[in-house]
């Protein structure tokens, strides 16, 4: 109802609606025209084209006739055949050359009645056919028939394709004596079949024997039956055959068939006497074009039609879109002047077009006289385009260009961004160029880098090694200490938690996994683990690592962890020794007092053995185990003089020495008469040394005697003595100042690493006690000897390869005389 009412109101409506059906109805009509006149037209041209290519193909094929019917009669080949001369076969086979060179075909020869071929054009090639027989060849059985015979063969000699004619030879006596043939090659006259997209010249039984596309060769067209497939192959005419039939069925002429999953249009002309045709498939796509044609241009007059009613029907709508149009071009005015940021538009040639009110007042003009000038002139007061301009990189890149610089002439820095406007034809007639002031950004940014330096600055102070752990991609983040602790590369880590695992010793593993677990979980505030850490080449390090998290998301679970890594192995080391020399002072204080009272016992057994010896004089089995326990108290004597040297006290005596002499002097004793070689190495002007000269023998003693025993088989003792200065922060357990440091290295057995941390333990000693006299003081006197003089001693050994000792004694600043080994 509301629909009459409308068409009521409107009578242009009803106008419309019957110029649509009429338009339809037109559109129908045309397009069922031009659908006949180019069905008609696609027919035609298919005809021309099939009727061109047969006519072409009788033209070059009738030349191959015409050649044998003019040689059946010749005189120089019926002499050949008559009398079988050599002179009579030489003119025949010059006559075929010149049919064959004439006529341009590919072959010419001449066979007896039997088959057998006396004269050929190829008789001087490696496969001429003189000599061998064709009698079962159609064309050769056709002629001796007596007529003229054409066939289309694959040569079985050349496994050529060609079209062969053959004629009968007549003697003067009216018999046939032979067969004359003349063969052109298919493959030049195929070349024309090539113009065209389906043209096939097919065998009365379907086999493709020319062909526009050379992948249909000798592939059936239609469907064939067994038998016939079975008589085709023995023939041998066609060669390999494929009998995958390219059609459903035999194609009829003026009919419609599906080929290659279109439809085509079939001409199909016959070909000579014996059913051989020539087939053409057509695509009728011009049809369809013709009448998609006629449907466009009835669609586009019906929506030019719908257009102009819409314009009718909305013209107020219309209005009120063009007044919204205007409305939104000031609404882009008034936030373009409203945005802070400072906006323009540029040309191509450099030349602003609109400028935003930020702008104009950063720069002090007005919007209008901004239009039409150089933007380089107004805002880097240059006559040319700046290196870093990115509108200038924009016009050569095409696509968006953005850059951080500081405008002098705006006083600040920005962020500029150059967006490029394109014209219809795609090319750039303009950008867009924003500039945003990151002045108080760049302000913050500055500060933040001079904080973060002065971070790192710590952090390399303390020597520490800092790390972040990204618990989401479990990757890390570590500082350069970091790799000189663990002694890899950046690139050798791939800095995961695994990683991490790797570093620490296996028995502290677990540990250090259950502090960090407490500490993801919320159960300590900070991670913190006592560790003993592996680095690449296997030495082992105390550190301690300290960490917290850093970063929850927003369920509160924990994304970011970040600590240090403080290396204690130094520390714990001096601690260690500071202990070692506590545990000596109370060992050596109770010493003292068990020597005393073990040699006034030890006196008094050894008295009474004498005594008993000497009651017992000439009795052996008396006197021998007196003898051995005497030797022993020898030892323990021995015992009690090193216990008592471990436990002296006090001050020592201090002297001037002249410690390579005394050394030298120590070694000659030691090493004589022995397989083992000493040198000495030291500087001309080595600092004076005061020292007390009896203990700085015994402790010399006691390590070459080691450094001895350490090599049973021989090997040389390497002693190096110089001048050296001490910093209190490098680690050794001295006051700062100068020194003079004695190096003795051995090629001996060395000591196993578990051993090192005990050889200064009194009482502690690997040798066999009895075979060695070995008692495990040797190297606690030698800590001690070392602590009186405020020196310091060091080993450092591996298995296999020797000990090395390190001595460091405080130099003296007097002027007293020197001897080689004070009063020893």
């Amino acid at each position: 109802m509301k629909f009459l009412q409308s068409l009521q109101k409107m009578p242009y409506l009803r106008l419309f609606i019957v110029t649509i059906v009429l338009t339809v109805a037109a559109g129908w009509i045309l397009t069922d025209f031009l659908g006949r006149v180019a069905e008609k037209e696609f027919k035609d041209k298919a005809e021309r084209d099939a009727n061109l290519i047969s006519f072409f193909l009788h033209d070059k094929l009738n030349e191959v006739s015409s050649a044998a019917k003019s040689l059946g009669p010749a005189e120089a080949i019926v002499a050949a055949l008559s009398t079988g001369s050599a002179t009579d076969l030489e003119r025949a086979n010059k006559l075929l050359d010149r049919i064959k060179n004439n006529f341009e075909m590919s072959h010419s020869f001449l066979m007896e009645r039997s088959g057998l071929t006396v004269a050929s054009s190829n008789r001087n090639e490696k496969n001429g056919f003189v000599g061998k027989s064709f009698a079962g060849r159609p064309y050769f059985t056709g002629a001796v028939a007596g007529r003229l015979t054409t066939y289309f063969a694959l040569g079985r000699i050349t496994h050529e394709r060609g079209y062969f004619a053959s004629v009968p030879v007549i003697d003067s006596a009216g018999a046939t004596s032979g067969v004359v043939v003349v063969k052109r090659n298919i493959t030049p006259v195929e070349e024309f079949f090539k113009k065209y997209p389906h043209v096939y010249l097919v065998s009365p039984d379907g086999i493709i024997f020319i062909s526009s596309r050379k992948e249909f060769l000798f592939r059936s067209l239609w469907p064939i039956d067994q038998k016939i497939r079975t008589e085709l192959v023995a023939s041998g005419q066609f060669g390999k055959i494929s009998f995958d039939p390219l059609l459903a069925a035999e194609p009829r002429t003026g009919k419609f068939v599906r080929f290659e999953n279109e439809d085509h249009y079939v001409l199909r002309l016959p070909f000579g006497s014996d059913g051989w045709t020539l087939v053409l498939l057509d695509d009728p796509r011009s049809v369809s074009d013709y009448r998609l044609f006629g449907i466009i241009l009835a669609v586009v007059f019906v929506i030019l039609l719908l257009l102009f009613f819409n314009v009718l029907l909305y013209k107020d709508k219309s209005l009120q879109a063009t007044r919204n149009l205007l409305k939104s071009r000031d609404d882009w005015k008034l936030t373009f002047d409203t945005v802070p940021d400072l906006i323009a538009i540029i040309g191509a040639d450099y030349r602003i077009t609109s400028m935003n009110r930020a702008m104009a007042l950063r720069l002090g003009i007005s919007q209008e006289a901004a239009v039409g000038r150089h933007c380089y002139e107004l805002m880097h007061s240059s006559q040319e385009p700046p290196s870093s301009c990115p509108h200038q990189r924009m016009l050569e890149s095409g696509r968006a260009e953005s850059g951080c610089q500081f405008e002098k002439n705006l006083n600040g820095d920005f962020t500029v961004t150059a967006a490029p406007i394109l014209a219809e034809d795609g090319k750039i007639e303009s950008s867009v160029h924003v500039m945003h002031d990151v002045s108080e950004l760049k302000r913050m940014e500055l500060s933040l880098k001079e904080y973060t330096q002065r971070l790192e600055f710590v952090l390399e102070g303390s020597n520490d090694a800092t790390w972040e752990w990204d618990l989401i991609t479990n990757q890390g983040i570590l500082n350069k200490r970091y790799y000189e602790m663990i002694e890899y590369s950046p690139r050798e880590v791939n800095s995961t938690f695994e990683f991490f695992l790797q570093t620490i010793h296996p028995d502290d593993v677990a540990d250090v996994q259950r502090r960090v677990k407490e500490n993801l979980e919320g159960t300590t505030a900070e991670y913190q683990a006592h560790y003993r850490m592996v680095t690449k080449s296997g030495r082992i390090k105390d550190v301690m690592g300290r960490g917290k998290i850093v970063r929850h998301d927003e369920d509160g679970r924990p994304i970011k962890m970040a600590g240090v890594i403080t290396d204690v192995t130094e520390m714990k080391r001096l601690n260690d020794e500071i202990n070692r020399i506590n545990n000596l002072e109370s060992i050596g204080l109770l010493s003292g007092g068990l020597a005393h009272d073990f040699n006034n016992v030890l006196n008094i057994i050894y008295g009474n053995i004498t005594f008993v010896k000497m009651l017992a004089e000439g009795d052996a089995a008396i006197v021998e185990p007196l003898t051995d326990a005497e030797a022993a108290c020898e030892r323990a004597k021995e015992l009690g003089i090193r216990l008592q040297a471990f436990s002296q006290e006090g001050i020592p005596l201090s002297e001037q020495i002249v410690l390579p002499a005394l050394i030298e002097d120590t070694a000659g004793v030691l090493f004589k008469d022995s397989s083992v070689s000493h040198s000495i190495s030291a500087l001309d002007d080595l600092l004076p040394l005061e020292a007390d000269p009896r203990q700085i023998r015994q402790l010399f003693e006691n390590l070459l005697t080691n450094a001895k025993d350490a090599m049973p088989d021989g090997g040389t003792v390497r002693i190096d003595i110089e001048n050296c200065e001490v910093d209190g922060n490098k680690g050794l357990s001295l006051r700062s100042g100068h020194y003079v440091r004695i190096t003795i290295q051995d090629d001996g057995t060395g000591i196993p690493e578990s051993n090192l941390s005990k050889i200064f333990d009194p009482y502690f000693s690997t040798k066999d006690t009895y075979s060695q006299r070995g008692m495990g003081l040797g190297l606690s006197i030698c800590h001690a000897i070392m602590k009186r003089h405020n020196g310091h001693i060091s080993v450092e050994s591996t298995v296999g390869t020797g000990t090395r000792v390190a001595l460091y004694l405080p130099v003296s600043v007097g002027d007293s005389e020197c001897t080689p080994g004070g009063n020893l």
